[in-house]
């Protein structure tokens, strides 16, 4: 299946690199906590940041491919199998709020405040990949099956969730020990504490997306007409 080329924008410029100025000012807090304290026990939250960057990336090329008139169907597959295999790293940042506790060379309220900076703008990143593989599936498959693909997507990412933070599994063990990782996510399929994490992150990320859709989708206003009857 071949999309119909049209003048298809890309309207995405301006939130992405205010995403990237967020970005650079998260990794400025991550700086000045490592001079103050002269500890890099946060440093792992800039990782985390790079990875929740992945499928932005990723989706970004495959709806700018889309636009260009030249995806054909297996290729959106393609596309929508690498964004899924590194969309949980975006909401899995959330989870780093573990992390907090009381230090003792700077304030508490500084490291909850970057923590949830990194969170925070993990998960817009993550809600925007979203939004553009869900445009390219609508396209392909229709809108009704394209929000299955979305519903899909997110139950995956929540049990995708579970893993990294549970199991301590990483998107790219798929590569490295994929035999691993596969018989040990078969395993939890039956593991009440998957099953919950799962769901309960899959429907939260379900309801902040239509939220984060009805933003970027406002309903058209009502005309009201001015002349009499």
């Amino acid at each position: 299946m071949l999309i119909k080329r049209d003048r298809f924008t890309f309207p995405f410029r301006e939130p992405v690199i205010r995403l990237l100025a967020v970005s650079v000012l998260c990794v400025g807090l991550l700086i000045f906590r490592m001079y103050r304290t002269e500890s890099i026990r946060f440093m792992f939250l800039a990782w985390n940041l790079f990875l929740a960057w992945v499928p932005l990336g990723i989706a970004l090329l495959v709806y700018q491919r889309m636009g260009q008139g030249r995806l054909r169907g297996y290729h959106g597959l393609a596309g929508w199998a690498s964004w899924l295999l590194f969309f949980p790293n975006a909401p899995y940042i959330i989870t780093d709020l573990l992390h907090l506790r009381k230090p003792s060379a700077i304030p508490v309220w500084y490291d909850s405040l970057m923590v949830f900076s990194y969170a925070l703008v993990g998960l817009l990143t993550g809600l925007l990949s979203l939004y553009l593989i869900h445009r390219v599936m609508d396209r392909l498959v229709g809108t009704l099956a394209a929000w299955g693909v979305v519903a899909g997507s997110l139950l995956l990412a929540g049990f995708g969730i579970y893993l990294g933070r549970v199991e301590r599994w990483n998107s790219w063990d798929i590569l490295t020990n994929p035999a691993g990782l596969l018989s040990n996510a078969l395993g939890q399929l039956t593991h009440p504490p998957a099953l919950q994490l799962t769901g309960v992150f899959g429907l939260m990320l379900m309801a902040i997306y239509l939220t984060f859709v009805s933003f970027i989708q406002p309903p058209s206003p009502h005309v009201v007409s001015t002349h009499p009857s």
